[in-house]
């Protein structure tokens, strides 16, 4: 029984239960609209409830695509209550039981938490526990993390809660054995479907983030790594696929993966591409029939005359600069006087001349001058959440311009715009289509 006396926000359902709180679904009596309210209980003896707070309001920067957003702070006599903004989706833990995940996805999902806490971390916001239980998953599988206030469970924080996370995902278990190694091979057996390369490397990359043996930022190279080896296997496998209609035999590189985290210290920074959200696919290779290759006789004859060409044409424009130098030079010196009719001898060609460094006629730069740009050319992207679709005409009209929107079931905000595709007080040209969704 919730014993708490809050009078503005009223718990009703309890979603989710954690080591620092309880997670409910809630209604605000003012507002008339439903919350996610997180209650925590005091330690009386630590007086934890001003460092609660303080943490609450040091966070209130932080981009909402990645931490639930805090609505409102209460406190009672032995409990504090934090206000959440409630999104569409589903706790992470959920997936455990409903297997709808595949590995690469849960990769993708490590990954977008690991870069999440690296911002965090700039704002001295870290050591938040991301288990499972402890991520929203909304939209196309963006995690949200939800309590980053308590610093409770190091076990699940930094790089070895991702690596936990990780085997959690992976296994789809909730209890995770201390040993090492025993975590490696039920992983190992969880992945027995993959290409032995690929499980290996994923272990490889877990027992690094356990073991705490390599920074945050290698690591999620480590996860990029893995996802473009994925994305160039998917584009190999079309290749293939057309070949082996050719009749010729296709086999697998079972050293794709070799490279994959735990590599040197140094790599070349054209292996770390940053992970292209979401993956998007390559466009599709076209294959050109190879030219026979030309008979060694024949490449040493056409390198001379390539060489010789190069020099001919260098010279050519030398003298052309040299000319044109001179009689402009002519021309500033005498220009009220017609220019006589000269010859122009050209130089003769040498077979194999000696290189001259080309200097260039001095030219005074044009001054840059900047394209005026107006207001009527761009608008602002407004926020619409929480208006109505009249509300959102009128003002989108205002500014000109277009839109497009989808009604969805979503009880919290029937009638009210919930989601919009455009970030609010973006810069965009006139004309631009606004996407948003309505709640029914």
């Amino acid at each position: 029984m919730d014993t708490h006396t809050y009078k503005r926000y009223t718990a009703e359902q309890v979603l989710q239960t954690q080591s620092s709180g309880n997670l409910y679904k809630g209604h605000d009596s003012v507002l008339h609209r439903d919350v996610m309210l997180y209650i925590s209980e005091f330690d009386v003896s630590v007086d934890s409830g001003p460092s609660v707070i303080q943490a609450v309001k040091n966070g209130s920067q932080l981009p909402e695509d990645r931490f639930m957003h805090v609505w409102d702070i209460e406190v009672d006599a032995l409990s504090i209550m934090i206000v959440l903004k409630p999104e569409l989706g589903y706790f992470l833990a959920d997936e455990l039981t409903s297997h709808s995940l595949n590995i690469d996805e849960i990769l993708a999902i490590v990954r977008q938490i690991g870069q999440s806490m690296q911002e965090s971390a700039k704002d001295g916001i870290y050591g938040y526990s991301v288990y499972a239980n402890n991520i929203w998953i909304q939209g196309l599988n963006q995690p949200i993390i939800i309590n980053y206030w308590n610093h409770d469970e190091p076990l699940w924080s930094g790089a070895g809660g991702l690596g936990r996370l990780l085997y959690q995902l992976a296994v789809r278990t909730k209890k995770l054995p201390t040993d090492i190694d025993a975590l490696d091979a039920s992983l190992l057996q969880a992945l027995s479907g993959l290409p032995n390369a690929k499980k290996e490397a994923i272990s490889r990359w877990m027992r690094a983030a356990l073991q705490d043996r390599k920074s945050l930022t290698l690591l999620l190279q480590g996860l990029d790594q893995l996802l473009l080896t994925h994305q160039e296997r998917g584009q190999q496998e079309v290749e293939d696929e057309e070949t082996s209609k050719d009749g010729q035999e296709i086999q697998d590189d079972p050293d794709q993966y070799e490279d994959t985290i735990i590599l040197p210290a140094i790599v070349p920074e054209k292996k770390y591409a940053p992970l292209v959200q979401e993956l998007a696919p390559r466009r599709p290779t076209i294959k050109k029939e190879p030219k026979p290759a030309p008979a060694a006789a024949e490449i040493e004859p056409d390198k001379k005359m390539s060489k010789k060409k190069k020099w001919i044409i260098a010279g050519a424009v030398l003298g052309a600069l040299l000319v044109t130098e001179i009689f402009a030079v002519e021309l500033l010196r005498n220009p009220d006087s017609t220019p006589k009719s000269s010859t122009v001898t050209e130089p003769p060609v040498v077979q194999n001349p000696v290189p001259q460094p080309v200097v260039p006629a001095p030219t005074t730069p044009a001054p840059v001058v900047p394209k005026p740009t107006t207001d009527s050319e761009t608008a602002i992207v407004p926020n619409l959440k929480g208006l109505s679709v009249a509300e959102a005409d009128t003002l989108l009209k205002s500014l000109r311009l277009r839109y497009k929107y989808t009604i969805e079931a979503n009880e919290q905000s029937a009638g009210l715009i919930f989601k919009q595709e455009l970030p609010a007080d973006q810069q965009v040209a006139v004309g631009t289509e606004v996407t948003f969704y309505v709640g029914k």
